[in-house]
C-alpha cells in the first residue's frame, strides 16, 4: 500500500470533503509519481459523493485505487471513505481486506466525533495503526495463512465496481468546463445588462432633456414677466 487516505464524504450538494487521516510517507519519492497520484487522490477525493459506487476500484497507470465508503455510527448521516493506493497486481481482495480493518479501527475510535470534525487531518495520530496495519499486508505470500485466519469469509470481488482513472477525472474536467462556461456566461449577462441600463440612461436623457430645457426657459421667461 503506497498511501492511504480517509475523509468526510460531503453529505449534500455545495458541502466540501473534509480529510480526517493519512499515511505519513515511509520512502523517499524519488520518481515524484507518488505525488502525482496523491493529486489524483485528491481529486478522486472531491468527486466521491455519497451515491458514490461502493466498493470500488480505480485503475491508474501501474497502480490501482481502492475504496469503500461506510456510515458513520449513531444517528449521524455523515458517510467515512477509505481509499487507498496500491500496485494493480497486488490482490484486490488483501487491498479491500485492509481497508475493512482500517474502518472497523476508526469508525471504533473516532466515528462519533465524525459530525464535528471541521480542522482537516484531526486523527493524523490514527498514521500509527495505518503503519500497523500496512506492514501486515505488504507481503502477500508470507502473510497469505495469517490472512485467512483473519479474514476466512474473503469478499468475493467479482462484484467490486471497475473503473478507469480517465474516466473518473475526466468527469471531473466536463463539470469543471460546464462550471468555467457557467461563470462566463453570468459575467457576459452582467456585462449586457450593465450596457443595457447604461443605454436606457442616455435614451431617457435624448428623450427628455429637451422638453426639461424648455420647461426651464418657460419658468425662467415666466418669472421676469410676472415679477
Amino acid at each position: 500500500m503506497k498511501f492511504t487516505l480517509i475523509f468526510r464524504v460531503p453529505g449534500s450538494p455545495g458541502q466540501l470533503p473534509v480529510p480526517l487521516a493519512a499515511s505519513m510517507d515511509d520512502e523517499k519519492d524519488v520518481s515524484g509519481d507518488l505525488e502525482r497520484y496523491k493529486g489524483q487522490a485528491k481529486k478522486i477525493m472531491r468527486q466521491t459523493t455519497t451515491t458514490s459506487p461502493t466498493p470500488c476500484t480505480i485503475e491508474s497507470g501501474a497502480y490501482a485505487f481502492h475504496y469503500v465508503i461506510v456510515d458513520a455510527p449513531g444517528a449521524s448521516q455523515a458517510k467515512i471513505c477509505f481509499l487507498t493506493l496500491a500496485e494493480k497486481g497486488y490482490p484486490r481482495r488483501f487491498a479491500f481486506d485492509y481497508l475493512d480493518d482500517l474502518q472497523k479501527e476508526f469508525v471504533q475510535l473516532h466515528g462519533q466525533q465524525i459530525d464535528s470534525v471541521e480542522r482537516p487531518y484531526k486523527f493524523i495520530t490514527f498514521d500509527t495503526f495505518i503503519q500497523k496495519t500496512k506492514k501486515l499486508y505488504m507481503d502477500t505470500r508470507a502473510n497469505r495463512n495469517h490472512l485467512k485466519m483473519m479474514s476466512e469469509d474473503l469478499r468475493d470481488i467479482q462484484g467490486i465496481m471497475t473503473k478507469n482513472i480517465q474516466e473518473v477525472l475526466g468527469r471531473g474536467e466536463k463539470l469543471e468546463t460546464v462550471t468555467n462556461r457557467s461563470s462566463q456566461l453570468s459575467a457576459e449577462t452582467k456585462r449586457f445588462k450593465d450596457k443595457a441600463t447604461h443605454l436606457y440612461r442616455d435614451l431617457l436623457l435624448r428623450q427628455w432633456a429637451p422638453v426639461a430645457v424648455v420647461s426651464v426657459v418657460v419658468m425662467i421667461l415666466l418669472y421676469v414677466f410676472w415679477r
